[in-house]
């Protein structure tokens, strides 16, 4: 549903909102001044790989100056990302996701996704839907992308865009990974190795590991030391399952005898999303 800008109803409940600075001013400043937040964080651009600063720092430096003007209590933090990192958005959204929600579980977090790079909207689809933040995108009358000042001028409209939930890993999953790699870390700690393989645990040291710290328990006594052994390999393996084959974080190495467990990088990735909310 579109929303006419020059309606006098709230559309947001006054908290926190998240933007990110681009060659933009109404498309970012409207929205804020029209329903105005307790909080806004402002992102900037950082390009590591090319060592780029934001170039549209003169639309950072005449939007805040109007927000500041038009609403003198608003708090403005300012943070730098890199704008074509996935994993470095969703983990800094993820950072003032979960700091907001510790002064306040009940606060609204809205993300701005017509700002920013088209990753930086991706990363942030993917952050509302993981931890329940509303989105917004405002479009114009008027495009003009070859124009001197914005990109969009005119009139403009404000909708919150239809998602799909995604299937959010569960925590005991999120905390197995980070003690496995806990464990990995450990064992290569001050030691010598080759650094050009992959870095791994044994699957025997991880069973009884797990065990130790009762991510897994058995159901029954096991009296015998053969029984034992195999009621936690079976247990652990069930376990572990769907770390392996549905979510792919892990991978067991296919040796007979002293099975390998590595992190995949699909696991990296995820413990760095999760990395500030775990």
């Amino acid at each position: 549903m579109l929303n006419n800008y020059k309606s006098k109803e709230k559309m947001f409940s006054p908290q926190i909102h998240i933007v990110f600075n681009c060659e933009e001013e109404e498309r970012i400043t409207k929205p804020i001044i029209d329903n105005p937040p307790n909080k806004l964080y402002l992102f900037t651009a950082f390009i590591k790989r090319t060592q780029q600063k934001d170039i549209n720092m003169h639309f950072y430096e005449k939007n805040t100056k109007l927000l500041k003007k038009e609403i003198p209590l608003l708090e403005i933090i300012t943070k730098e990302v890199d704008y074509t990192d996935y994993v470095e958005i969703i983990q800094e959204l993820s950072k003032i996701i979960k700091s907001e929600r510790e002064e306040n579980p009940n606060c609204k977090i809205f993300i701005n996704v017509s700002t920013g790079s088209k990753m930086a909207s991706i990363a942030s689809t993917e952050a509302s839907k993981l931890w329940d933040c509303e989105l917004y995108y405002v479009h114009s009358s008027e495009y003009d992308p070859h124009g001197e000042g914005p990109r969009h001028k005119g009139e403009f409209f404000i909708f919150n865009p239809i998602t799909f939930p995604i299937e959010k890993p569960k925590e005991i999953y999120i905390k197995t990974l980070k003690f496995i790699k806990n464990l990995i870390k450990n064992k290569y700690q001050d030691k010598i190795y080759d650094k050009t393989k992959e870095k791994f645990i044994y699957l025997k040291n991880l069973i009884y590991d797990l065990e130790a710290e009762r991510y897994i328990e058995l159901d029954s006594k096991h009296e015998e030391p053969s029984s034992l052994k195999s009621a936690l390999y079976m247990k652990t393996r069930n376990f572990l399952e769907p770390l392996v084959r549905k979510l792919k974080y892990i991978k067991i190495s296919d040796d007979k005898r002293n099975k390998k467990v590595f992190l995949t990088e699909i696991g990296k990735d995820v413990l760095k999303i999760f990395k500030f909310l775990i």
